[in-house]
Parts: C-alpha cells; structure tokens; sequence
C-alpha cells in the first residue's frame, strides 16, 4: 500500500498528539491537587474525651483543640537569629491537645495531654518529655490523661479544679 504524503504528515500529527496526551494527562493529575479535607479535626477519642470535657466544665472557659504550642509560648530574646529559630524549631510544628482558656480574658488555664498507646514509644516518650519540661519552666500547667472508653467526670474535675 501506497500512502501519500498528506496522509503520512496526518498519521505523524495523529501519533505526536495521542502521544502527548499518554504523557501529559497523569502529570497534570498528580500535580493539579496535593491536598485533601480531613474527615474531623479529632480522632473519635479525642471527640469522646472532649465532649465529657466541655459537660464538665463551666461556661467561662473554652476548650481550644489542637493548638500549637508556639501558640501558647514564646522564645525569649536571644541574641541572635541563629539562636532564636533554633529553639522556634521544636515548638513550632508540635501540638497540645487541648488548651483550656478563659472566656474572658483568653489566658491559657492549663493544658491537656491525651495519652495513647502511641505515648509509650520512645520518640514519644522523648517529646512527652520535652513539653513537660517546657510547660513547667514556663509556669503553664499540663495534665495528662490517659485514654479511657469511659471517663469519671468527677475525677476529670478534681484533676482540673485546681487551676479553674
């Protein structure tokens, strides 16, 4: 079979698109949207142990969840940059639980640490370590709390009352 030139510049044109779009289409995919929503902000544990929370607690304070612990402290003035973002560094990208605050004043109350099974692997156990030590020389309370299926809402109150 004969082809003609037009017919073989047609054929060529053909191929070179069906080819590009073979390419292009998966790379124009995987970069067009790298993020997704997340179902719920709290795991069903947290959710469990801050709705018993907030039945305990009174209406002048407000429960803050997941806030950054850089949210709730300060580095102190260092006498260089290098020395400032050294200590931002370990704060900035970890998270409290739960922070309680006043409602009118919004001063942190105290902080909660809910503690899984994951606080008892080492890197845990390190960063556990880290924030207690940061949260007592900052004079900022920290109670923690293990993960119960059921919580005593008196227990949980006598172990806060102190600070409300």
């Amino acid at each position: 079979m004969v082809y003609v030139p037009q017919q073989l510049f047609i054929g060529a044109v053909c191929l070179a698109t069906v080819s590009l779009f073979i390419i292009l289409l998966p790379l124009k995919k995987r970069n067009r949207h790298p993020y997704e929503r997340i179902g719920s902000i709290l795991t069903p544990a947290e959710q469990h142990f801050y709705k018993v929370l907030d039945s305990v607690l009174q209406d002048s304070v407000l429960i803050m969840v997941k806030v950054r612990i850089a949210d709730v402290i300060k580095v102190k003035r260092t006498r260089t940059m290098k020395v400032f973002w050294h200590h931002f560094s370990k704060i900035s990208q970890k998270h409290i639980d739960f922070v309680l605050i006043d409602a009118v004043s919004f001063k942190t109350i105290c902080l909660i640490e809910l503690d899984d099974k994951s606080h008892t692997r080492p890197d845990r156990i390190m960063r556990d370590r880290f924030i207690n030590q940061i949260m007592a020389n900052s004079r900022i309370p920290l109670v923690r709390f293990k993960v119960r299926r059921r919580y005593d809402r008196t227990v949980l109150l006598n172990a806060l009352d102190i600070f409300l």
